[in-house]
């Protein structure tokens, strides 16, 4: 019996990574023997997609940019990376792009939200003071920022559970962000889950529910 096509649901890409050509030197994983190690913007990800017409867009997620936290706390100069990321995403949002960072104009529309990096071990205050910085250089795309990121994959035990990173934590949810936890169970070990659970009860302890700060899982098990 013949069967009627199947229906095109929409789609949304919640969590892709872009980077220019130009600014692979600025990622602290990507070396030229990567297989990564290339432009990864729009048009690449047309092309790997095939640009299915049920494609509404994508959540951006940042790409782990070279940072130093003590530089950032001291005076801002170790979050030049990161927020040079926020730059390169304001151009894809924005459709403003500059010549060679493979995407148009048209293609603005496909980023649906942006979850940069942030220095979440650095406590409030440096928080506070580098997503000012991030909504200055975001300018009008400042309302596609949902929330924030910080690797602790390949950080020491007890990163997350620091007070700092707590507060960090609780910073964010009082003002609407949501959190991307990048763990790594697979190579990390399963202490990284308990860990994140323990993380999770303190950040929402004495916090109203609606405060409490929503984090997102997004990878257990893989590379970024």
């Amino acid at each position: 019996m013949a069967s009627e096509e199947s229906p095109q649901y929409p789609i949304i890409d919640s969590h892709i990574h872009l980077f220019p050509e130009s600014e692979l030197n600025t990622l602290a994983w990507s070396t030229p023997s990567n297989p990564l190690h290339s432009q990864h913007s729009l048009d690449e990800y047309a092309s790997a997609t095939g640009s299915p017409p049920s494609l509404e867009g994508f959540i951006f997620l940042e790409t782990d940019r070279k940072n130093d936290l003590e530089l950032g706390v001291k005076d801002g100069s170790g979050w030049e990376m990161p927020l040079m990321e926020v730059d390169w995403l304001k151009r894809i949002a924005l459709g403003t792009p500059r010549d060679g960072e493979g995407h148009s104009a048209e293609q603005r529309k496909q980023c649906l939200g942006i979850i940069p990096w942030a220095p979440m071990p650095s406590g409030v205050e440096a928080l506070e003071r580098y997503v000012g910085e991030v909504e200055k250089r975001a300018e009008e795309s400042w309302g596609k920022i949902k929330g924030f990121r910080y690797l602790v994959q390949d950080k020491p035990r007890g990163t997350m559970l620091k007070p700092d990173f707590i507060e960090s934590l609780k910073w964010l949810g009082n003002k609407g962000f949501v959190f991307d936890l990048g763990i790594d169970q697979h190579s990390g070990g399963k202490w990284q889950l308990e860990e994140a659970v323990e993380m999770i009860e303190a950040a929402h302890k004495d916090v109203a529910e609606e405060n409490k700060v929503a984090i997102i899982i997004s990878n257990s098990n893989n590379f970024c």
